[in-house]
């Protein structure tokens, strides 16, 4: 285990592990685990199901996108947390291996692209060494994430649009970006549902809740990223059919 802890490690994205104990049941079933990390010659994963056994084998199954690797692999290094047990493996054999499926000739755009956004993700949220703040950079990746999907899609959809006097103007100028600050400024609706209100909104850890949550420069807080969508959808539906 010593020698893979010297792997670099590949931070992938939409990996899920799956893992077996390796037997003569066939009627045993891969349970689903929580990826920890991979590299090219072992992973680790948490479960607060299975119960394994250093230099156990075991049966794993590795889905990267649309790819599935599967093979068997030793347990090497048990630690024990809270409610969950974390293990790290080496592989005995993997098909196709990650060196192959990551290889020029099989590679797609589309993979290299979630690859390297996940990487760029990482080495922003690597560079903070306190937990809240970790928190905090996800929580901003989520944000920027989601509020850029909805501006291109929409934009895509709709393209310029007028003012009440009539005037064209262009709906990525209402999408305002700060890294700086960890911050997006967008229009949303206010508390009337009918009022519109340029607001700025970032990313906080909530002291009542102690989980992230998007906050607005006037105090109002969204639970979840799904309800700055929403938010954000039912205001959009109301400046259209403000121009209909």
């Amino acid at each position: 285990m010593d020698n893979r802890r010297l792997d670099k490690r590949l931070h992938l994205s939409d990996l899920q592990i799956k893992v077996k104990k390796k037997g003569i049941t066939e009627s045993d079933k891969f349970i689903n685990c929580i990826p920890v990390d991979v590299s090219f010659n072992g992973l680790a994963f948490s479960s607060d199901s299975l119960v394994l056994d250093l230099l156990q084998k075991i049966d794993i199954q590795l889905s990267i996108g649309h790819k599935i690797l599967e093979g068997s692999a030793v347990i090497c290094h048990i630690e024990k947390g809270q409610g969950l047990v974390r293990y790290g493996v080496l592989y005995i054999d993997l098909n196709p291996s990650l060196a192959k499926t990551f290889s020029v000739d099989t590679l797609s755009s589309s993979i290299v692209e979630n690859v390297a956004v996940n990487m760029a993700d990482n080495a922003v949220i690597g560079s903070d060494s306190e937990k809240v703040d970790v928190l905090i950079r996800k929580g901003q990746i989520i944000l920027f994430d989601a509020v850029q999907a909805f501006k291109l899609r929409l934009i895509s959809l709709v393209g310029n649009v007028s003012d009440a006097k009539g005037n064209d103007y262009q709906l990525a100028d209402l999408f305002e970006f700060s890294p700086e600050t960890l911050s997006v400024t967008i229009p949303l609706t206010t508390s009337d549902g009918a009022t519109l209100k340029r607001k700025t909104l970032s990313p906080v850890l909530s002291s009542t809740k102690h989980k992230v949550v998007f906050e607005t420069s006037d105090g109002e807080q969204f639970d979840s990223i799904l309800d700055v969508l929403q938010n954000l959808s039912d205001t959009f539906q109301t400046m259209l059919s403000d121009k209909t």
